[in-house]
């Protein structure tokens, strides 16, 4: 599920002139604040533990942008089992990320 997020989160950024105003798009059709998710680096796990944040709380606005077959991201959409398991690692993370700033 990560590893689907983080090739979204690339081409999101990336792609300025075709995904980026439809992520932007999106998020003001659902009047969610405008942000983008933030890039997640494989060594660095409180950037990990930020994107699974964002994603958890931008959930409804990356089903809506994943479901839209014109941008080619429908292969990016996760399912029910994926979502219960980034849930799951945003939890753990959590954990980590607390007791590190705690020190």
């Amino acid at each position: 599920a990560i590893i689907q997020i983080r090739k979204l989160s690339f081409k999101i950024i990336h792609s300025s002139t075709i995904l980026l105003p439809a992520w932007v798009a999106t998020l003001k059709d659902l009047d969610m604040p405008i942000k983008i998710i933030p890039h997640d680096v494989s060594t660095h796990w409180n950037s990990t533990f930020d994107v699974a944040d964002f994603v958890c709380e931008y959930h409804v606005t990356i089903e809506a942008i994943t479901d839209k077959w014109r941008l080619g991201l429908m292969d990016l959409a996760l399912d029910n089992h994926e979502w219960d398991l980034l849930k799951q690692l945003h939890g753990v993370l959590k954990v980590l990320k607390d007791a590190t700033l705690f020190f």
